[in-house]
């Protein structure tokens, strides 16, 4: 055992037997050293500032570290942003926020603190959003304000608040990378290594927003019956058809069988054969109407997760050059850059957006002669007029 892990393990030591004592001979014996050597490593450590001292002539005792005081609600308010989200995690409290999103607007929003984390380009609170009624990260550098309510955070689920953490945090982009054009939609930035680092962050980061629009959407269906029927078609077709888009793509750039992600359903045999759009579409409706709205929303989420991570950790060389751009119909497109086939035009992000947007402009109903809950034409409201088929 080196210095610095014999060190580690005498805290350790320390703070498990606090508040008895620990003498240097059973030290000694759990680390594997001389007792001479124990004590010169004590007083390393107490000279570094670690409160240690004698325990009643029987060894060393950690003193402890004086209990944090409690914040008070007016107190939140004024001081520091972090120490108020910090105290939010440690009594699990609900706290409000002023957030600034990445399009500059500012939403006020109570969330049930659950952790913080500590990455390499920012700090973050993880909790759950009761705006949302879904699981949040927000970064503390757009957090303007924060108020400690009085309100108890009860528990969640963790594979839900870990959702959250799930697609890898955007990278910033390199400040020595020259300047270089913008594509229209696409990051700017010149190409090669310092380019594919641009592309790749503004890819995560879009994949990241898409993520976050979903789960406002699906929230604000559950919370009225209305549309929740015409929804799920819409996120059922968007499931399938991303999950192809993602997995072409892949395939496209590494030249490996496709991957996909998600939970698919069990489609009819001749599924995967040259059909019409029509045809096709129908199928994928038949198959996702026997799943709830959680169901078809939670497997769309996974195929974005699944884009995400495959992403943030494929080879940088893929992202520096154009790639073949698979078609669902007709011959590829013209070679396009990775980030365009992920995230640009006709990509499997701008055709969950240009949904999103539809479903935005235009709440969803049965379509002209249809009645109320019918169910077999009003999932298709907005489907039957994807760009993808063009």
């Amino acid at each position: 055992m080196d210095r610095e892990d014999r060190l580690l393990a005498l805290v350790a030591e320390f703070r498990a037997a606090s508040p008895e004592p620990l003498g240097p001979r059973v030290l000694a014996g759990r680390l594997g050293v001389s007792e001479r050597t124990v004590r010169r490593d004590v007083e390393l450590l107490v000279h570094g500032g670690l409160p240690v001292r004698p325990g009643r002539g029987r060894g060393y005792v950690l003193a402890p570290g004086p209990a944090p005081a409690a914040l008070s609600e007016a107190a939140s308010l004024v001081g520091p942003v972090r120490d108020t989200l910090a105290e939010a995690v440690r009594s699990r409290r609900v706290v409000r926020l002023a957030y600034t999103g990445r399009s500059g607007g500012r939403t006020f929003r109570d969330v049930e603190a659950h952790g913080l984390v500590i990455a390499p380009y920012a700090e973050y609170l993880v909790g759950w959003c009761r705006l949302r009624d879904a699981a949040r990260m927000f970064r503390l550098d757009r957090i303007g304000a924060a108020f400690l309510s009085g309100r108890g955070a009860g528990p969640r689920d963790l594979d839900e608040l870990l959702a959250a953490l799930r697609v890898p945090l955007p990278r910033p982009p390199s400040d020595a990378a020259p300047p270089g054009p913008r594509r229209p939609g696409g990051p700017s930035g010149a190409g090669g290594a310092a380019g594919a680092v641009r592309a790749r962050a503004w890819t995560l980061d879009r994949v990241e927003s898409v993520r976050g629009r979903l789960g406002g959407v699906v929230a604000e269906a559950r919370a009225g019956p209305e549309g929740a029927a015409a929804l799920r078609g819409v996120l059922g077709h968007l499931a399938e058809w991303s999950r192809w888009q993602v997995a072409a793509v892949r395939a496209a750039a590494t030249g490996e069988d496709p991957v996909l992600e998600g939970r698919r359903p069990v489609f009819p045999p001749g599924f995967g054969g040259d059909l019409p759009y029509a045809v096709r579409e129908r199928m994928i409706q038949d198959a996702m109407a026997v799943r709830s709205l959680g169901e078809v929303a939670r497997d769309l989420r996974e195929v974005l997760e699944g884009a995400a991570h495959w992403a943030a950790g494929c080879d940088e060389v893929l992202w520096e050059g154009p790639l073949p751009d698979p078609r669902p119909f007709g011959p590829p497109g013209p070679p396009r850059p990775l980030a365009d086939l992920l995230a640009g035009w006709r990509g499997p992000l701008a055709h969950v957006e240009w949904h999103l947007d539809r479903l935005a402009d235009d709440r969803p109903r049965p379509p002209d002669g249809a009645v109320e809950g019918a169910g077999e034409d009003e999932e298709v409201w907005v489907v039957d007029r994807c760009p993808l088929q063009v």
